[in-house]
C-alpha cells in the first residue's frame, strides 16, 4: 500500500492565525528567524504552563500507514530555566475514548544561536474505530517558539518496523 504523505493537520505554519488551534498562554508573533513569517510563542508568561492543541475529525485516515509528527522549536528560555516540552498524539473514537496515546518529551537545547531545531516522531497506525486525532503540546515552564507543525502518513517498511513502532511507549528526544 502506498501512503499519501498528506498533511492532515490544519494551519501548522500559523499563516491563518490560530485557525484550527486552541491553547493557553500562547501568542502569535513575528518569527525571530524568518522576518516575513509568523510563529507561535508558548510561555508568554514563562512561569505559567502553556498548551497548544488541535483536534481533527478523521474520516480518511490511512489505517495501514504510520504517521509522522514533525515540528520545529526555538528555545528562548532565560539561562536560569530549562523548558520541558511535551508533544502528544492521541487517537480517539467517536465518543472521545482514547484508543492509542503517543507521548514525546523534548529536552530542548539552550539558546546559543538564533535558529529552529527540527523534531519528528513516528506515531503508530490508527487503531480500528479511530474517528479523531488530537495533536497537543504542553510547556510546563519557559519560553519556546513552535512552528511548521505537520502530521502526515508514511509507509511502514516491514513487520519488524511495525512491531518497534507499536511497542513505543515514550520517546525522549534531546536536541543539541
Amino acid at each position: 500500500m502506498t501512503c499519501t504523505r498528506k498533511n492532515i493537520l490544519l494551519n501548522g505554519g500559523f499563516s491563518k492565525g490560530l485557525q484550527g488551534w486552541t491553547g493557553k498562554n500562547i501568542k502569535l508573533v513575528r518569527n525571530p528567524v524568518f522576518s516575513n513569517d509568523i510563529s507561535l510563542l508558548m510561555g508568554v508568561k514563562p512561569d505559567q504552563m502553556s498548551t497548544l492543541k488541535q483536534i481533527m475529525q478523521t474520516p480518511d485516515l490511512e489505517a495501514k500507514c504510520a504517521y509522522y509528527l514533525y515540528f520545529r522549536t526555538l528555545n528562548i528560555t532565560p539561562k536560569r530555566g530549562r523548558p520541558d516540552l511535551y508533544a502528544t498524539v492521541v487517537y480517539t473514537d467517536q465518543n472521545g475514548k482514547w484508543l492509542r496515546f503517543t507521548p514525546m518529551l523534548l529536552i530542548l537545547p539552550p539558546k546559543k544561536t538564533l535558529g529552529f531545531s527540527s523534531y519528528f516522531t513516528i506515531v503508530p497506525s490508527p487503531p480500528k474505530g479511530t474517528k479523531r486525532v488530537i495533536v497537543s503540546f504542553l510547556l510546563r515552564s519557559g519560553r519556546v517558539f513552535i512552528d511548521y507543525i505537520r502530521f502526515a502518513s508514511h509507509e511502514i517498511v516491514g513487520k519488524e518496523q511495525r512491531e518497534v513502532i507499536e511497542k513505543q511507549k515514550v520517546l525522549i528526544v534531546r536536541g543539541w
